[in-house]
């Protein structure tokens, strides 16, 4: 196949990576300073339904064959889980409806921006790193599991961030940092 023809190289999928390259550099590079949860906010709230939007106009890729092993190591997931818990710190937690474990409750169910974050960091920079390979039948797969995660995976853990973050960013409050 050419390149032309493959949807590796499709305008839909350089963008999505693109978007997907620029949310995990962000958090990579996160980290406390004077208006740190401020400028988290912004941030956050531009790239997430960014990325959410080129996630949705990728065509289905075709079934194929093969596994990748994976970048992403515990260390790296749990220094972005720091950092965006360190920036947002009592921030950080919410009370969610739209997760699985609340058809067991009858209360909402507490959850972390951090950990929704990381989580889909952890998607996206396996994919990011996977195009850096530059493998094309590596890049199919991971674009194939990275969008079929994506409708009860990381998207919803996207969403639930993102309203969260929209929460923090519309409080009643200054952002000023906490001594």
């Amino acid at each position: 196949m050419e390149k032309s023809d493959s949807i590796l190289y499709s305008q839909a999928a350089l963008d999505f990576v693109k978007v997907s390259t620029a949310y995990c550099r962000f958090l990579e590079q996160l980290s406390p300073n004077a208006r740190g949860r401020e400028e988290f906010c912004r941030t956050m709230c531009s790239l997430l339904p960014w990325l959410y939007a080129k996630a949705v106009e990728m065509p289905e890729v075709s079934e194929t064959g093969g596994w990748n092993s994976p970048f992403v190591t515990e260390g790296d997931y749990n220094d972005v889980l720091n950092r965006v818990a360190g920036v947002l710190g009592e921030w950080d937690d919410f009370l969610d409806v739209f997760v699985d474990d609340f058809k067991y409750s009858d209360t909402p169910v507490h959850c972390t921006i951090s950990e929704n974050l990381a989580d889909t960091y952890q998607t996206l920079r396996e994919l990011v790193e996977t195009y850096r390979q530059g493998y094309e039948e590596s890049m199919e797969v991971a674009l194939r599991e990275t969008l079929e995660d994506f409708p009860t995976g990381w998207g919803r853990k996207l969403l639930g961030a993102l309203r969260a973050i929209h929460d923090v960013k519309s409080a009643d409050t200054s952002f000023e940092e906490e001594p």
